[in-house]
Order: structure tokens, then C-alpha cells, then sequence
């Protein structure tokens, strides 16, 4: 399932062929989108797929179509402090961006550790 958008060269390309394709229609989900780097979800050998609206499969490691992520992010109109339950998280791909949608390091301060090595620091999120 996938392919509706052109493919992109990195993870930018994907996003504004997502936004031009009307998959992606709010900030919040293009932001999300933006700060997690697709390609760092797929193995090193195959990351020259990572930017295909496609969806990918090795073995146990499975991740959906950006396009199909992104009507599932739409339609939940995520909202901070709201809840999400992902059964068969795989990868963590899909959570991870709806996670920068729902938490903040203002509201769980403790929940982000005090070092350079997290998410929120990785990808520029928060206030750490």
C-alpha cells in the first residue's frame, strides 16, 4: 500500500510530497513528521527506500506507507494530554511521532532524562 506520493530524496522531500498530496494537513502532524527522520527506522542497507510513500518489510521489522501514517495521525486529531495505545508498535515509528503530538517535558519532566542521548534532544523538541 503506498506510492500515491513522489518519492523523495530525504525525509523533507517526504513531507512536502505528503503536504502537496493533502495527506498531511495540520503542523502538528507535519511537525512530527519533520522531526523524526524516517530513514533512521530502516536498516542501513535498505535506507534508500526510506523516503518512498511505500510501505517496507524485512523480516520482523515492518513499517507502513508514510501516506497511511499519516491519515492514521489526521484522523485521531491528536491533542496533548490525550492517550495512545499502538498494539504491535513495531518499530516505534508511528508512536514515536504521535508521542511528540501528545507529551511535552513541561507536563513529565521526569519522564526526560537530563542528557544529551534523548529524543527530545535529538530532534530539537522541548525545553531540555
Amino acid at each position: 500500500m503506498g506510492g500515491a506520493v513522489s518519492a523523495g530524496e530525504d525525509n523533507d522531500d517526504l513531507i512536502d510530497n505528503l503536504k502537496e498530496a493533502q495527506y498531511i494537513r495540520t503542523e502538528k502532524v507535519e511537525q512530527a513528521f519533520r522531526a523524526i527522520d524516517r530513514g533512521e527506522y530502516y536498516l542501513e542497507a535498505y535506507r534508500d527506500n526510506a523516503y518512498k510513500d511505500l510501505a517496507w518489510k524485512h523480516g520482523n521489522i515492518h513499517l507502513s506507507a508514510p501516506c497511511i501514517y499519516s491519515e492514521v495521525m489526521e484522523a485521531l486529531q491528536l491533542q496533548p494530554g490525550l492517550s495512545f495505545l499502538n498494539l504491535g508498535s513495531g518499530t516505534g515509528y508511528l508512536s514515536t511521532m504521535v508521542g511528540l503530538i501528545l507529551v511535552h517535558d513541561e507536563f513529565f519532566p521526569w519522564l526526560i532524562p537530563d542528557d544529551e542521548n534523548n529524543i527530545w534532544t535529538i530532534y530539537g523538541c522541548g525545553n531540555t
